[in-house]
């Protein structure tokens, strides 16, 4: 199989990690992975913010978490997490790539989507495992959102697409998972936030 198609099929989000920091190279190359997307126009209306501070991630995390827990849309599920220290916006992650885009460009959300779907691509072919977020942007996007832009040196000018926001890399830890779900490996580990609902036949349907 060719090995660009091999890559694509075992790209799969990973919400566990372990704790070893990713070079600097294998970052660069990542970013300019995501640098080379297709856009529209050719505009590129995106802005690329590596960080590798675990101290940084961990302070945008406790922001997030104390504006989630006074938000009554919280979904229950999160809010446990929350309140028992299981929840991390980052998932343990090293390092994370945040894309920012233009304004005034119509096509800014589908570009940035683009770019950080590159630079998945790049990082499962370089080895390393990552996870697509939109979580991160919940401290940018609110009232104080301005001092968090400034610490990481993003554009006032600047929006947070709400699904193309973010690329966590990082190397998959597989026995970790396996702990914490009951002796198997699940790609990935997650938690429904959806409640059960029972089947109903279409020509049933009102």
């Amino acid at each position: 199989m060719n090995e660009v198609i091999k890559t694509i099929l075992q790209r799969r989000a990973v919400r566990k990690y372990e704790d070893r920091p990713v070079s600097r190279e294998d970052l660069e190359l990542i970013v300019k992975c995501g640098q080379y997307a297709a856009t529209g126009m050719g505009i590129q209306p995106w802005h690329f913010t590596v960080v590798t501070d675990r101290a940084v991630l961990d302070q945008l995390n406790e922001a997030n978490k104390t504006i989630m827990l006074a938000d009554p849309n919280t979904p229950v599920p999160v809010l446990d997490m929350i309140r028992s220290g299981q929840f991390d916006t980052y998932r343990g992650a090293p390092c994370a790539v945040l894309v920012s885009g233009e304004n005034k460009e119509q096509n800014t959300i589908a570009d940035c989507a683009n770019a950080v779907e590159n630079m998945a691509i790049a990082a499962k072919a370089l080895g390393l495992d990552s996870c697509y977020l939109a979580s991160y942007q919940v401290c940018l996007n609110a009232p104080s959102g301005g001092e968090y832009k400034k610490m990481l040196g993003i554009p006032e000018d600047l929006f947070t697409p709400m699904f193309a926001v973010s690329r966590i890399a990082g190397w998959c830890a597989h026995r970790i998972e396996e702990m914490e779900t009951c002796g198997r490996i699940m790609r990935p580990a997650y938690r429904s936030l959806t409640h059960e609902k029972q089947y109903i036949p279409i020509d049933e349907r009102e």
